[in-house]
């Protein structure tokens, strides 16, 4: 027999006579606890019935390193345990490996004493691994039936102390069309709830080429962009729970702009494509547009307190970065409104200081007059021919002087400003809790805008100055995108905005037609429109990028949430909301709670789907007692006020969810989704979302109409069918009872006890 068959066998018999969990042999590097030696008199003592407890150890940090120069990665991953016994414990340590990666130093040290490790090949690792799952009854292995493993023995792990272990790995990204993907396991998997706390990860991007994109889908990480050859993509978080890997994208072109575009699509259904359009971090200056700004400031007596003196200086600031070419104007207003100038004057120097002039001479007086300083704002507009013209309007109030009813300053501002070509973009920026959330957020709405509030907290010079700098370089204007080949649907957002340098358009949709298919852009770049086109594969089915049916419903759930919050409650948005809620397992105002139907008990909090007497309904009640009980932890409440803390963290939150182009803690389910025990009751698999109910992990995408087959677990048809049907080893999982829809086929396993022997 092979050396390491023997090993792995050797560590597989050890676990099953010490009963202890090997569901988490594949958690990005795990250490499984053995059971306590025995002097040879003493027999080993029997399992305990029930449930095998997870590692006592503590996984105190762990950081992961990676550097990737033109499509060659190189990995380092460190990690800190800590044995919180009062004992010497012994255990192996264990850690997935890809079929592409070569494992390069390792280094393990407890108590100062250095382990080696060996890798055991994915045929032997196969057998093993089914072999355990059948006499452990413990499916969590399922999902890793082929891959390889390193593992490494440790003995003894001294009383509170420390295992310190280090790996390196390297590997050779595969590329298509440009476009790469680095990924690292970070999630426990299935039954695991281990807590990391303080974890690092950080990708450094180095090409030769241009990189025209560098982004992160699964994790809300910082990415750094010094040039167009490097990248940094940092994510550090404390006391979490990791539930996915880690995905970072790259593309190398050398081109102007980056079109890149990853799909994803299940069998029988319409795919999902996201779309992402990057203009490269060094434009020449010449590349740029020439920009027509105005700055409207509210100078109204509610700006004392400092907020003015505040708003002054980061509008010196604003001016001063004024390019040559731009033109602006500043419109203070109170009462009544005081311009600049009487029309867009050049960013010249002498007139810029002139500006900085006029702008000290600022006094929070009056009432707000927004009517009339927003009009004349926009009557320079018919000299802004050719150029992008923006307006940043700031306020920290509502209007009190002239018009103050905001729908009909809306309806002013449209007869002026109608849709097309040219439009003037509202760039709105609020402060306070006083500001009416629902005029800013439409103003910016109607015109492809943007849209920010800054709270009393809040630096407002910095808020202000970076909210500027953010519409410093636009580079792409009035965006026209042509999908019209892909049969595209419920493509987000509606409008397009335009593309500023250092920032991303991120496009989200479905799509219907299949293979090779033409994606076309245009838009105005200087005095001249560009076109740019993405030639590539749309399949029929492909199990690749599993994220984007859950980062497309957000986005979409997001829409209809603004659309309501602003436009008024209507039944047809709000089902939609439902459906999707609980198709892919969103929290929302208006999926408040689970009832398990079974002498009419809540099982839990949360959303999932099916029928029947032990089935799943969701119970809508939106301003119910469940509701609130909910909306404790729903990200997406929806104040009945236009005004107030609630209306604007409201507004803030359901912006950047529908621009966002990752997967945002928003919208983080998990934490309103915890049994009393505190275990989560809702799991993502793939493109799935499962519920808990108390007994078995339940698909959110079954009806509860279709009868399942019924497989007895860990039986020889269980094992049959995850080898004819190799997708369903990750659902099984989950747990010893799962119900799970497949193909147009419903499976539910079931235990042994149910069975019979």
């Amino acid at each position: 027999m092979h050396p390491n068959r023997i090993a792995f066998r050797g560590l597989a018999l050890i676990l099953l006579a010490g009963g202890v969990s090997v569901a988490s042999v594949l958690a990005q590097g795990t250490v499984i606890v053995l059971p306590p030696r025995h002097p040879p008199h003493h027999p080993m003592p029997p399992r305990p019935p029930g449930p095998v407890r997870a590692t006592p150890l503590i996984l105190k940090y762990q950081s992961v390193y990676c550097d990737i120069t033109d499509g060659v990665a190189v990995t380092r991953v460190k990690q800190t345990f800590q044995n919180p016994l009062r004992r010497q414990i012994e255990g192996v340590y264990v850690y997935p490996l890809p079929d592409d990666v070569a494992v390069g130093d390792f280094s393990m040290t407890v108590g100062g004493k250095k382990m080696h490790g060996e890798v055991l090949d994915k045929e032997t690792a196969r057998r093993t691994y089914e072999e355990i799952v059948r006499r452990t009854r413990d499916p969590g292995l399922l999902e890793y039936l082929n891959s390889r493993l390193y593992q490494a023995q440790i003995f003894p792990i001294p009383p509170n102390g420390q295992l310190e272990v280090e790996l390196q790995y390297s590997q050779t990204l595969t590329e298509s069309g440009g476009l790469g993907l680095f990924r690292h396991p970070l999630r426990a998997p299935h039954g695991q709830h281990r807590t990391v706390e303080r974890l690092l990860v950080q990708v450094k991007v180095k090409s030769t080429l241009p990189l025209a994109s560098v982004f992160c889908p699964s994790h809300e990480s910082d990415i750094s962009r010094p040039n167009d050859h490097e990248a940094t993509v940092t994510y550090e978080r404390s006391n979490i729970q990791p539930d996915r890997d880690f995905l970072v994208y790259y593309q190398r072109k050398d081109a102007l702009f980056g079109l890149s575009v990853l799909t994803h699509r299940g069998a029988g259904e319409a795919g999902y494509f996201l779309l992402r359009i990057s203009p490269r971090i060094e434009i020449a200056d010449d590349q740029v547009l020439s920009k027509d700004i105005a700055f409207v400031i509210d100078t109204s007596g509610s700006m004392s307190n400092g907020k003015l003196d505040q708003v002054k200086r980061a509008l010196k600031f604003c001016v001063n970065s004024l390019s040559p070419g731009d033109r602006f104007n500043i419109y203070g207003f109170s009462t009544e409104v005081h311009a600049f100038r009487d029309g867009l004057v050049s960013a010249e120097s002498d007139i810029k200081a002139a500006a900085v002039a006029f702008t000290e001479k600022m006094r929070p007086l009056g009432g707000t007059n927004i009517n009339q300083a927003l009009l004349a704002a926009l009557e320079a507009r018919s000299a802004s021919a050719g150029r992008p013209y923006m307006i940043v309007f700031m306020t920290d109030g509502e209007a009190t002087v002239d018009v103050t009813n905001p729908e009909q300053i809306l309806r002013n501002i449209k007869e002026k400003n109608p849709a097309g070509p040219g439009q003037v973009r509202f760039h709105v920026l609020g402060v306070g809790t006083q500001v009416n959330t629902h005029l800013l957020d439409k103003l910016a709405e109607a015109t492809r805008g943007t849209r920010d509030y800054a709270t009393e907290k809040e630096d407002l010079e910095l808020k202000l100055s970076a909210f500027v700098t953010r519409l410093a370089n636009p580079v792409l204007a009035d965006i026209k995108l042509d999908i019209t080949a892909l049969n595209a649907s419920d493509v987000y957002p509606k409008e397009l905005p335009d593309v500023f340098r250092g920032t991303d358009l991120v496009v989200l949709g479905r799509y219907d037609a299949t293979g090779h298919r033409a994606i076309h852009l245009r838009g105005l770049l200087r005095d001249s429109e560009k076109r740019l086109t993405y030639e590539g594969e749309f399949p029929k089915s492909t199990g690749a990028n599993e994220f984007l049916p859950r980062l497309w419903a957000n986005r979409k759930v997001a829409y209809l949430l603004d659309q309501i919050r602003l436009h008024g409650r209507n039944r047809e948005l709000v089902d939609e909301v439902v459906r999707l809620a609980k198709r892919h397992g969103i929290v929302t105002p208006y999926t408040s709670s689970l009832i398990l139907e079974d002498e009419g008990r809540i099982a839990r909090r949360g959303v999932g789907g099916g029928r029947g007497r032990r089935g799943l309904r969701l119970a809508e009640e939106p301003y119910g007692i469940a509701a609130r009980r909910m909306l404790r932890r729903a990200p997406a409440a929806l104040p009945a006020e236009r005004a107030g803390e609630d209306a604007m963290k409201a507004s803030r939150r359901l912006y950047a969810l529908k621009s966002a182009g990752q997967m945002r803690n928003d919208f983080d389910m998990h934490g309103a989704f915890r049994s009393e025990s505190g275990e989560t009751t809702l799991r993502h698999v793939g493109e799935k979302t499962f519920i808990f109910d108390g007994q078995r992990w339940i698909d959110t995408a079954w009806d509860g109409e279709k009868k399942p087959e019924k497989i007895a677990a860990f039986g020889e048809e269980y094992f049959k069918l995850l080898e004819r049907s190799p997708d369903l080893a990750k659902y099984f999982a989950l747990g010893e009872r799962v119900i799970v829809t497949l193909a147009g086929a419903v499976y539910e396993t079931t235990s042994v006890q149910e069975n019979g022997p």
